[in-house]
């Protein structure tokens, strides 16, 4: 199993590598076939002229008599219609290869070196256009515009709209190279379509070798792939539209219902065809781990099964709705309700509470009351439209946290989002929600759900599904428990601990370990700090990854305190763990949890991919 995730993961990160640069050569491949290939030749303004001339009138000086070092050739070339020798002592195969040679005065035999008003002269012969020609340079390589050339040239700028650079050879004078602007945009994507990072002039490179293995590698991990797929029964072609029917228990109810719906369809998504709705926090990406079931049915287990179920759940036939076909099953449990109402939810209260968290009350415009277990969350359906980049009622206090932030709007689609509810149901009538304005920064667009909730006003309305219930605190009155949050992700725990102390009067030791940023951004710091002296068995320990000065509490990330925590609390080996906020966080305080011998099965989590 270890070799089969490992092929895995290898095919995922080439089909990344690969399929970036299948973009890149469908883009150059487009841009070859639309390009004006005489502008992108560089040649469009060059003129070319043939260096010859008449030997008559020439007395030539004796080619034997000009050196005693012999050359492996001898030209005889014309500069400005006057005859020289170009003696030609060592060269490569090609003409960019490094060459050794020099030129001599055909009529004295002395010597002869191209002066800057001679190279200027025949720069300006080779170009048609309007352009002032600045003063030669005489350059050594590397050139941007010709990678491959070893040896010296004259470079001569030209000040036109396309920027042109001609470029003549150091020893002749010969005009080797027009570049503009059009030609260099060509030639970055030759460079791009030849994968010819490295610079060197052509496409017989170790890089390109190495993609083709890299592409042989993803033929064969994906065959690999296959076959386990195959063999575990988790590769099943389905056609066309048949429905397959399923026999529903409803674990909260004690009912079965048969549920009807397409067989190539996902379980979640079938059993959501009916309006059953099984909790997902990723849309049936395999990531969350929340849509569970539990199947009569001997079903395979899937990759994401095994990281987010514990071996016992997989040995009595839980599984993921989102991992198996509706068309695999004949019977399922389900603990979920059925046909989970839409309720029209009316806001009632918006303010910032942190500078990048609003706080947004609403109550049901029907009037009902809601009951559900605390650490619930509801989603949101969010209509298409424009958005807001940034928030237009920000308070004067949190504006500085704002000024490196763009201005403006953006459309979006429509798009369903979830959020935990902050409160438990009989601490009020009203449905509160931390809603984090997700920034816009380089070009991306604002968050669409958390722009969207953020910028309601009072009065007006939204649709929301739920509550869901699948994060909430066990039956067990006698366990301590310990919570574990940062950011906005305090939400769900200060629901579960204000409904442990508050409605259930629970008396076990309950700890509450928050991490934030600043003191601006800790949330409900004084409400918590006035319960903790309340409730001598609740402790509320916040910690600031970048406090100021007058900062007099814990410094650092939420690991950082809780490692300390865990060796000063030895009988901790029987309390449960509470865990919402980002991932990286998240999994940190999970190793350190059951590095210290705390099994999994004592550990929640609320992840924040919803």
């Amino acid at each position: 199993m270890r070799l089969f995730k490992l092929n895995t993961t290898i095919h995922k990160w080439l089909s990344l590598f690969v399929g970036l640069q299948l973009l890149i050569w469908l883009g150059t491949g487009l841009y070859f076939n639309l390009m004006d290939h005489s502008k992108a030749s560089g040649n469009e303004l060059r003129v070319h002229s043939h260096h010859e001339g008449s030997i008559t009138g020439f007395d030539l000086f004796p080619i034997k008599d000009i050196t005693s070092n012999a050359p492996q050739e001898v030209n005889l070339i014309w500069v400005l219609h006057q005859p020289y020798y170009h003696f030609v002592f060592d060269k490569g195969q090609h003409s960019y290869q490094e060459r050794h040679s020099k030129l001599f005065d055909a009529v004295t035999g002395k010597p002869f070196n191209l002066s800057e008003e001679q190279v200027l002269t025949l720069a300006k012969n080779s170009y048609s256009g309007q352009g002032k020609l600045t003063t030669p340079v005489l350059s050594q390589p590397p050139f941007s515009d010709h990678v491959r050339q070893q040896n010296p040239m004259w470079q001569v700028a030209v000040e036109d709209e396309n920027n042109t650079t001609i470029y003549l050879d150091s020893i002749t004078g010969q005009v080797l190279r027009h570049a503009n602007d059009d030609f260099r945009l060509k030639d970055l994507m030759m460079k791009l379509h030849f994968m010819d990072y490295g610079n060197s002039g052509g496409f017989n490179h170790w890089l390109i070798i190495a993609f083709a293995f890299a592409t042989l590698f993803l033929s064969i991990t994906g065959v690999t792939w296959l076959i386990q797929q195959y063999r575990s029964g988790l590769l099943k072609l389905g056609w066309g539209t048949n429905r397959q029917k399923v026999a529903v228990t409803f674990s909260n109810e004690n009912t079965i219902t048969d549920i009807s719906a397409v067989g190539r369809s996902t379980v979640l998504e079938g059993l959501a065809s009916s309006h059953v709705y099984l909790p997902s926090g990723c849309g049936g990406g395999g990531t969350c781990g929340k849509c569970v079931f539990l199947s009569s049915t001997k079903l395979p287990i899937t990759l994401s099964e095994q990281e987010h179920l514990s071996q016992e759940q997989l040995k009595e036939g839980y599984r993921l709705g989102c991992q198996h076909r509706f068309s695999e099953i004949s019977s399922i449990e389900v603990n979920t309700d059925r046909n989970i109402e839409n309720h029209e939810l009316v806001v009632v209260a918006t303010n910032f509470i942190t500078p990048f968290i609003k706080e947004v009350k609403f109550k049901l415009k029907s009037g009902k009351q809601l009951a559900f277990k605390a650490g619930a969350y509801m989603q949101f359906d969010v209509p298409a439209g424009m958005n807001s980049l940034r928030p237009d009622d920000m308070p004067e206090c949190y504006e500085k946290y704002w000024d490196s932030y763009y201005h403006g709007k953006f459309s979006h689609n429509g798009v369903t989002r979830h959020y935990s509810l902050v409160n438990f149901d009989e601490e009020s009538d009203e449905l509160m929600f931390n809603i984090r304005w997700q920034t816009a920064k380089n070009g991306f667009k604002a968050g669409i759900g958390s722009s969207y909730l953020g910028s309601l006003q009072v009065g007006e309305t939204i649709t929301a599904r739920g509550p869901f219930s699948d994060f909430y605190a066990t039956s067990n009155k006698k366990v301590s428990r310990v919570f574990i949050g940062a950011g906005s992700g305090l939400a769900p725990l200060r629901s579960i601990i204000f409904e442990q102390l508050k409605k259930h009067k629970d008396k076990s030791g309950l700890t509450l370990i928050y991490g934030a940023r600043t003191e601006d951004d800790l949330l409900y710091h004084n409400e918590l700090k006035s319960l903790s002296e309340k409730h001598k068995n609740f402790s509320y320990i916040p910690t600031l990854s970048n406090p100021s000065e007058e900062w007099q509490g814990h410094s650092g990330y939420v690991q950082k305190v809780l490692l300390p925590y865990m060796n000063q609390k030895a009988e901790l080996h029987l309390a449960e763990f509470y865990l919402c906020g980002p991932e990286a966080m998240m999994s940190e305080v999970e190793k350190i949890i059951t590095d210290a011998g705390i099994p999994s099965n004592q550990i929640f989590k609320d992840k924040f991919s919803r």
